[in-house]
């Protein structure tokens, strides 16, 4: 694949973004720019980082005097984004699951220069036959984002050590993501990056979720019964914190499941849950997760999304009967330590529009503050 390749120009307005950005999530920016240079320059990415970096400002206003500002990197070839054309002929239901395409933001089509650090810092202490997956994930433009979640499981655990792919397990069918130990305890997990929950961000009182169930396609990876001593966990990344609603889905699901020990659940605003239906697992794996840190992400992702056509899903979407708890699921929080000074929420107070694009359908976003609507 032919990247375009940097200017001296962007090169350094790339690294003054990158450097602001690492000045709030890393004690040594400096330290920290050099070394995810490294990072970069020894996996394959299906784009030129420094050519793809963005910084986007918003306006200050009178309530809102030091909006944060959003830094990105676009992935072109994503198949995915606002520039994806949908034919309703062929789809007239706009609660079709193509629609899910339709968005933009971090997981979707866009990606966070600090997941991807983390991402790569993970993926340098696994053993050189087990890195072959995720960097083959890495340098696709259809799974990148999706291969940085995978391995930011990999991340936040206490005294880990011994981190591998987890192999299938006898009697499953499947290889498990990953396995290692932390603080002893040795784990077997599952990840799963739910990107279809962005909806929840533009509908949260309507959606609560797409597909069959929260854990139906890690089930098989585990067996019940099996002779392996570790714990059997399946991460699922969320982009915002989970309700009632979901944690009992979830509890419903582990009673059907009883081969899954546990389910820790991480959002993109950096909370946690363990959640299992027997308080010595969620204890358990709870005791070796290390508590996170709002310096640990970016947590300001927001999406971006067509008002039109989420309009017709709010007013389309059958009222679902909320869940209830039969399962007796049991679940602890896990708050971020608040390290660096919280960023103003910027909530509805303004809106993106998009003049132009790319050649290659990026973005162009013009933000403008909700007063001048």
């Amino acid at each position: 694949m032919n990247k375009p390749k940097q200017s001296f120009e962007q090169s350094v307005l790339a690294d003054q973004i990158l450097a602001r950005l690492f000045q709030r999530h890393f004690d040594d920016p400096i330290r920290a720019l050099q070394r995810f240079e490294r990072l970069v320059s020894s996996v394959e990415l299906p784009f030129d980082l420094k050519t793809q970096l963005r910084e986007l400002d918003f306006p200050p206003q009178p309530t809102l005097r030091n909006p944060p500002k959003f830094v990105y990197y676009f992935v072109p070839n994503s198949k995915k984004g606002t520039d994806k054309v949908i034919n309703p002929a062929k789809f007239p239901n706009p609660l079709h699951e193509v629609y899910l395409n339709t968005a933009d933001g971090i997981g979707i089509n866009l990606g966070c220069p600090v997941r991807l650090f983390r991402a790569l810092e993970a993926l340098q202490r696994l053993p050189e036959p087990d890195q072959k997956n995720p960097r083959e994930g890495l340098k696709d433009p259809l799974e990148h984002l999706t291969a940085i979640e995978e391995l930011l499981w990999l991340f936040g655990w206490k005294s880990m050590k011994g981190q591998r792919r987890g192999g299938e397990i006898q009697g499953a069918r499947g290889d498990v993501d990953w396995a290692f130990e932390a603080a002893g305890l040795p784990v077997y997990l599952e990840a799963k990056f739910r990107q279809s929950d962005w909806m929840r961000l533009s509908e949260s009182e309507s959606f609560t979720m797409v597909g069959s169930g929260f854990l139906s396609k890690a089930v098989h990876k585990f067996s019940n019964g099996s002779m392996d001593s570790g714990l059997h966990v399946v991460g699922i990344t969320f982009y915002h914190n989970i309700t009632h609603d979901i944690l009992y889905r979830i509890g419903d699901e582990l009673r059907a499941a009883p081969q899954i020990d546990a389910v820790v659940v991480r959002s993109l605003i950096q909370m946690t849950h363990v959640i299992s239906l027997k308080q010595d697992l969620r204890d358990a794996i709870f005791s070796v997760l290390a508590q996170p840190s709002n310096k640990d992400f970016p947590t300001g992702h927001g999406v971006i999304y067509e008002r039109a056509q989420q309009a017709e899903r709010v007013k389309l979407r059958p009222k679902e009967q909320p869940a209830t708890d039969t399962s007796g699921v049991l679940c602890w929080p896990l708050k971020p330590s608040i390290d660096l000074p919280e960023l103003p929420e910027i909530g509805d107070l303004y809106r993106i529009s998009i003049p132009s694009r790319k050649p290659d359908g990026e973005p162009v976003y013009e933000v403008i503050p909700k007063n001048l609507v």
